[in-house]
């Protein structure tokens, strides 16, 4: 027997289903990241046509049963989109990779509230943010802290000195964090800047970047290291097709 729940979703993905239905993947806020089938959604004359499109924030009302791989649809109301005022494609590439990102990092029926607020968060922060890399890392690092993978920055792994404002060490498989004075050929030391935006971000989470700029090198150093972490914590992860195509477009 299924229940009918209503739910706000992002739309992660969607696939073609049979003649003229989809099937979207989407991260809900009270029932984790869940397979819906739209029926007729492909059909010129359906109401849902064009609707579930992928990075759209909607409510959405589900035929819904716990031991099923595929929840049925009944209804969809669309609630935001993502838009920059000027079509910017590098922002438009890194806000593609996140949804990329939660899709890889999150198991069906699992994920938080947590992890849906900080991507609609990151949806409205993104067009107007100072550096959109600098956001876009803030929001891998809140993904893998919800996941338990990012380390916490606040103390030294070893001599558990607190750091604070100084360069510091992370070893990504086993998510040491160390000072200066304990680094070893494990750990990936990084410079004064990307510690303190790393340690700013992982304390007071997304919106702390929303004015953050990072230089190249900066960018370059703090994207090995979280590539690195969920590449050793997140299984099956892989680089996202859009980041890739977005570092092409900027010669990265």
């Amino acid at each position: 027997m299924s229940d009918i729940v209503k739910d706000r979703a992002v739309v992660l993905k969607t696939y073609e289903y049979g003649e003229s239905s989809i099937v979207a993947v989407a991260l809900t806020r009270s029932h984790g990241k869940v397979r819906f089938l739209a029926k007729g959604a492909r059909n010129s004359k359906s109401a849902l046509q064009g609707i579930a499109r992928t990075g759209n924030v909607c409510d959405v009302v589900l035929y819904y049963r716990s031991d099923r791989g595929l929840q049925v649809l009944k209804e969809l109301e669309p609630v935001a989109s993502f838009e920059t005022s000027n079509g910017d494609l590098e922002r438009l590439c890194l806000f593609q990779a996140g949804l990329e990102i939660v899709d890889r990092s999150i198991v069906e029926r699992e994920a938080g509230e947590e992890v849906f607020d900080l991507m609609e968060m990151f949806m409205r922060l993104l067009p107007a943010a100072e550096d959109p890399w600098a956001l876009f890392f803030a929001f891998e690092i809140g993904v893998l802290k919800a996941s338990g993978s990012f380390p916490s920055t606040a103390a030294c792994g070893c001599c558990r000195k607190p750091i604070d404002h100084e360069a510091f060490a992370v070893e990504p498989a086993s998510g040491l964090v160390r000072c200066r004075a304990c680094g070893n050929a494990k750990a990936k030391t990084l410079s004064a800047a990307s510690s303190s935006f790393i340690a700013c971000t992982e304390r007071l989470g997304v919106e702390a970047a929303r004015g953050a700029s990072l230089g190249r090198a900066e960018r370059k150093e703090i994207g090995e290291l979280i590539h690195r972490v969920f590449a050793s914590h997140i299984d099956g992860y892989r680089l996202p097709y859009a980041l890739r195509f977005c570092k092409g477009v900027n010669g990265q």
